[in-house]
């Protein structure tokens, strides 16, 4: 599957100290990111439904319909997203069969190859997920992008094990950051759950579940991320650098908003387009 992005080359700045450090403590005290996604799944899935807040044609991939979900168990600092993430009042229940309906309609209005949620958490309500993949899978003319934070398939491997074998899904695990400590400053999660991810990646290439991973760079030095590649090659095997695709950090107002409060200056950014 082709997919735009290298490893950094250039050097990257770390978090900013100072100010913005004593701003985000609170943050680094942390949260339980996988207690927090089965509260989330308390208010934002019913059986097989799901809370969705749209659904939508997107450039990315070179085209996708995408179904944007309420709720994630991270509050990355960088986020596009709003208030969708974090008001779980928003959106409307969907059945895996609706979501498949629309996705497949958006897709072959506009000829595009890939489907794909997005927006929030994916693999907050499992169930609805699996029978949405299932779906697709029997369909056979689209690809499935799950994009993922791995935090739930790390802590989970029996998720990865219901993903093996799906011909029609490809895997996208973001990290987020390289380093513990960094991990807590930028999603707000407890240092340790760092290693979540990590192992997602480990399980999804021993069910030899197909998938990438992207960086997100913007915060870190270039030493950091390297010894984080080292990681994930010994962890996953050199096949896990295939294909790493760096994450652009994307200056929308939410985003923008964040990383003042907390102090952090992006060594590189986009504005949107």
């Amino acid at each position: 599957m082709p997919l735009s992005g290298k490893c950094p080359g250039a050097r990257m700045a770390s978090a900013s100290k100072g100010e913005g450090s004593r701003a985000a403590r609170p943050r680094l005290r942390g949260f339980d990111p996988v207690k927090l996604a089965d509260e989330i799944e308390k208010r934002v899935v019913k059986g097989e439904l799901r809370k969705y807040y749209r659904f939508r044609g997107s450039r990315f991939y070179g085209g996708s319909a995408v179904g944007d979900v309420v709720g994630c168990n991270l509050r990355c600092a960088f986020c596009w997203t709003g208030r969708p993430r974090d008001d779980l009042r928003l959106g409307f229940f969907v059945s895996p069969e609706e979501s498949y309906r629309r996705l497949t309609e958006i897709a072959s209005s506009r000829r595009y190859r890939y489907v794909r949620l997005s927006g929030g958490e994916p693999t907050i309500g499992f169930q609805h997920l699996r029978k949405l993949l299932e779906l697709i899978e029997q369909d056979g003319r689209f690809t499935f992008i799950l994009e993922t934070n791995g935090v739930l398939l790390g802590a989970r491997p029996g998720y990865v094990k219901a993903l093996a074998g799906l011909r029609r899904l490809h895997v996208r695990v973001s990290i987020k950051a390289c380093s513990p400590d960094l991990f807590a400053l930028i999603t707000g999660a407890r240092p340790e759950f760092f290693e979540y991810p990590i192992r997602a990646i480990r399980y999804l290439a021993d069910y030899g579940v197909s998938f990438h991973v992207a960086l997100f760079a913007a915060f870190g030095s270039e030493e950091c991320w390297a010894r984080l590649l080292e990681r994930l090659a010994e962890e996953a095997g050199p096949e896990a650098l295939e294909g790493v695709e760096v994450e652009p950090l994307v200056l929308y107002q939410p985003a923008r908003r964040r990383l003042r409060l907390l102090g952090l200056k992006p060594r590189f950014s986009y504005e949107p387009g």
